[in-house]
């Protein structure tokens, strides 16, 4: 027992003497420092000062700007025409060939070298509480000068950037203007007159279908160029459709013109028999649902009350459709459709007729032709007009669908005061820690 307290008390005598030294080296060198102060005092100004600089000259070499997303799908991460968004497209091949061009550095740098120059990311965390996840509409876009802009400023870089993701964005996510392409030689593939004249009413229902949409959406513009609205393209539209294919339409029925009339006969043969088919299992359809109805329950013919909460969970008596409410509704489709079918057939049955009856002869054909290709040219015309029309009212809407602002930074950010101050700290700190240490072992060194 004797002997544990004598360790003991040789291990406090220890500890002590260590806690002594320790004191005394952080003494010294407190002192130290303190005799120097002056040089310590000007040396972290030069490092503060040298650091304020590096910051501001880096900043130099770099560019700052935040895009915004500013259509009703962005909140949901999807593009205008409702693809999945993607901001790091910004970066990807052709929109660096596209800044490449735009700041005339073919042969001086390549795409690659270029997206390493361009850093994204978002002005709002992911998460914001839990698993609640936020699709952010707004990101910093930051340009960084590494050598290979040629000359060419940070900012100016950025901005041929911004303009080139622009144009990159609109051309693959704006609206789609396919519909209003207009091919001439889709026609050739169908021989058949009546066949032609249906593929041009069905191109010209589209196109009236689109130019409508356009018109909700902005019945006042105009084409700043021409002057020319949706409302007047609609007309015009109409007017075709209605006049010059009814005409068309009618002349080739009129006169039996075709090109195989077996042929043709044969298939609008067929089809009548399908339809008389369909036309009849309808029928059948509607009368059983008929009777059904007829034979159905007076008692319960009437509307069905049922208990139901509301949201107050107060009860109250709802009314509920009954069996027989979808049996009429069945019907009444059946029936629907039953008269468009003896519809088709009343018309098929027609242009049976006047191809039988029909005596077409080589001028007859020829009028025809010329007809079709007048009808052509017009829809043609016509398409083009929609798509200038169209093009201009797409280009003014979708210049709001992204947004740049610039980010200003002032001068304690371009300097980078705080960063430069915690810096300058760190290191007048790192400074004493090894005086510190050196004059704790200097001591330790005298005492042996």
């Amino acid at each position: 027992m004797k002997e544990k307290n004598r360790l003991r008390t040789a291990g406090d005598t220890v500890s002590a003497g260590s806690r002594g030294k320790g004191r005394r080296s952080l003494h010294n060198a407190l002192e130290a420092f303190w005799k120097r102060r002056i040089v310590i005092l000007v040396s972290f100004l030069i490092i503060f000062a040298a650091l304020c600089g590096f910051h501001y000259i880096r900043n130099l070499h770099t560019a700052d700007t935040i895009l915004s997303l500013d259509y009703e799908e962005a909140s949901k991460g999807l593009t205008p025409n409702q693809t999945r968004f993607n901001i790091f497209e910004i970066r990807s091949g052709e929109v660096m060939e596209r800044l490449i061009d735009c700041a005339g550095l073919e042969g001086k740098t390549t795409p690659e070298e270029l997206s390493k120059c361009v850093s994204v990311q978002a002005t709002h965390d992911k998460s914001i509480s839990g698993s609640v996840n936020y699709i952010s509409t707004s990101y910093i876009v930051r340009v960084t000068d590494n050598g290979s802009f040629g000359g060419i400023t940070a900012e100016d870089m950025l901005s041929l950037l911004c303009r080139a993701y622009r144009e990159y964005f609109v051309e693959h996510y704006g609206f789609n203007h396919s519909i209003l392409s207009f091919d001439v030689d889709d026609l050739k593939f169908n021989d058949e007159y009546l066949m032609k004249v249906d593929l041009l009413a069905l191109k010209c229902s589209q196109m009236e279908n689109y130019v409508q949409l356009r018109e909700r959406e902005s019945k006042n513009f105009q084409d700043p160029n021409t002057g020319i609205t949706f409302s007047a393209l609609e007309q015009r539209v109409s007017t075709f459709y209605s006049y010059d294919l009814a005409r068309l339409r009618s002349y080739i029925i009129e006169n039996g013109i075709a090109n195989d009339k077996t042929g043709l006969i044969s298939m609008l043969d067929y089809k009548i028999r399908m339809d008389s088919l369909m036309h009849s299992k309808m029928m059948a359809a509607y009368e059983e649902d008929i009777k059904g109805i007829q034979m159905y329950d007076t008692a319960m013919s009437a509307v069905v009350m049922i208990p139901t909460q509301d949201e107050t969970t107060q009860y109250y008596m709802s009314k509920t459709k009954t069996g027989m409410d979808k049996m009429a509704l069945h019907a009444e489709a059946q029936l629907t459709g039953a008269a468009e079918r003896l519809k088709q057939i009343e018309y098929n049955r027609y242009l049976t007729e006047k191809l039988k009856a029909g005596s077409s002869n080589r001028t007859k054909t020829e009028k025809a032709d010329a007809m079709i290709l007048e009808m052509e040219a017009s829809l043609e015309a016509l398409a083009s007009d929609i798509q200038a029309v169209d093009s201009a009212y797409s280009s003014s809407k979708s210049r709001n669908y992204i947004g740049f602002s610039d980010v200003n930074a002032d001068f304690a950010e371009q300097t980078g005061l705080l960063p430069s101050l915690l810096y300058a700290i760190m290191i007048v700190f790192a400074a004493f820690i090894v005086v510190f240490l050196y004059k704790f072992v200097s001591d330790k060194g005298k005492e042996v």
